[in-house]
């Protein structure tokens, strides 16, 4: 029967601490000794460093070597798909920040990126975050912004960001629901002529290639000034502007 990163990660997250302590990391195969180590990263812990011989062979990586980022997805479905894959190839592989992140030790980054590369495909990673978000609506965002607002709000954001519909429902004579795709993200729209009885004012934060040019859209869709693009000093450069419904939007990029 052939065992599976999962059978191994069930089995190390069923051991105590102590327990998972006592493990000797160097009796196992490489596939355990990648998911033991991805455990003690989920916990926090460290093991004590083995006796070493004084040759090391290539197969072989350092303890204590620093691990890097190859990879950052949009979901963790994702993330866990390329991790148990590297993890098939025999390369050490953790989730980073947040499970979206996928570590690795810094020799092996570049031999990583190309398994990657080479063994997943668009089509597997938007089959990962579909099946993994199976309850969300679309399959992305499963925090999304509420606004209401005239018709032509939808206009907006399209013309401003680029937004794409994904689905559009209407009720009463001229009242719709729509939910639309910014990037990675979606917002839903309740707008109708005139607005629902319901509706408030939103602030919404977003993230922009060009600041300057989308703050410059805004205002030619309508949009009133709030605060012209500026460099901030915490490494992104914003511009806010209130939308003719009167939600605010904050646009940014960073800087890193």
């Amino acid at each position: 029967m052939k065992v599976s990163a999962e059978d191994f990660r069930r089995q190390y997250a069923g051991l105590s601490d102590e327990a998972l302590l006592d493990v000797d990391r160097k009796d196992l195969v490489p596939l355990a000794c990648a998911c033991y180590d991805e455990e003690l990263a989920r916990r926090q812990l460290k093991a004590a460093a083995p006796a070493r011989a004084s040759a090391r062979t290539p197969e072989t990586h350092d303890e204590t070597e620093e691990f890097a980022v190859v990879e950052t997805y949009k979901s963790q479905e994702q993330a866990t798909l390329a991790r148990e894959t590297l993890l098939a190839a025999g390369i050490q592989a953790q989730p980073g920040a947040g499970g979206l992140a996928v570590l690795v030790p810094v020799s092996t980054r570049e031999d990583a990126r190309d398994v990657l590369n080479s063994q997943i495909s668009d089509e597997d990673l938007m089959e990962a975050a579909t099946a993994g978000a199976s309850y969300v609506r679309h399959g992305v965002g499963m925090v999304r912004p509420y606004l209401y607002g005239n018709v032509d709000l939808l206009e907006f954001v399209q013309q401003v960001f680029g937004a794409v519909e994904l689905e559009r429902l209407a009720y009463g004579l001229s009242c719709f629901h729509v939910e639309a795709a910014i990037g990675d993200s979606v917002v839903v729209l309740e707008v109708g002529d005139p607005p629902p009885a319901s509706a408030a004012p939103a602030s919404i934060y977003v993230y922009v290639p060009d600041v300057d040019a989308a703050y410059g859209r805004a205002l030619e869709a309508g949009a009133e000034e709030i605060s012209p693009p500026e460099d901030k000093p915490y490494n992104e450069r914003t511009a806010g502007v209130k939308d003719p419904s009167g939600n605010t939007w904050w646009i940014a990029t960073y800087a890193a």
